[in-house]
């Protein structure tokens, strides 16, 4: 007998690992930027905050911890920093997400800015603390700002292309008795 949640989750986990693969496999390709362009949105966070606070249940902390810290290895950035704080970060929204329903999605928007901004500061100090070459300020705040004003965007696609909607009470019980 075919368990349609728990099946939905595992195909909802699939999407979300072929996002990201998408997504790092475009950031690798040698598109020959201009020197002096503006940095591209990190969505790799965005996605990844999108599902946690629709559907946490979709996207468990060791896939989250995997794909952050391939990111980290593919991208040449210091191994498992962002990785760390994206985890810390989307547990934060993970343990929120049931209060995030009934919040209009300015709120939401606030508050993923608020988590985007604290990894970007939290990331910033910890290489400043060890000595660790980092990206020029400048470059860092561009990504931050265009992310933050990509994250509707991202939503809408989780939303309306991927189908990723919050659950409501009747399927988070639902959930809960099936684990």
């Amino acid at each position: 007998m075919v368990d349609f949640p728990r099946a939905r989750a595992w195909l909802y986990r699939l999407l979300f690992l072929g996002v990201s693969g998408l997504i790092i496999f475009f950031h690798l390709l040698p598109l020959g930027r201009a020197s002096g362009a503006w940095p591209g949105p990190d969505l790799l966070q965005a996605f990844t905050y999108a599902f946690v606070l629709r559907r946490p249940d979709y996207v468990p902390l060791l896939l989250i911890a995997s794909v952050m810290f391939i990111a980290d290895m593919l991208f040449l950035r210091p191994p498992g920093l962002q990785a760390a704080l994206v985890v810390l970060a989307s547990e934060f929204l993970r343990r929120r997400h049931h209060l995030m329903r009934d919040l209009p999605f300015p709120a939401e928007w606030g508050i993923v800015a608020a988590m985007l901004i604290a990894v970007t500061l939290a990331q910033r100090l910890i290489l400043v603390l060890f000595l660790v070459p980092r990206p020029p300020l400048g470059s860092t705040l561009m990504q931050l700002g265009i992310t933050i004003a990509v994250y509707p965007l991202v939503v809408v696609i989780t939303r309306h292309i991927f189908g990723v909607r919050m659950a409501t009470p009747g399927e988070r019980d639902a959930a809960r008795i099936g684990t």
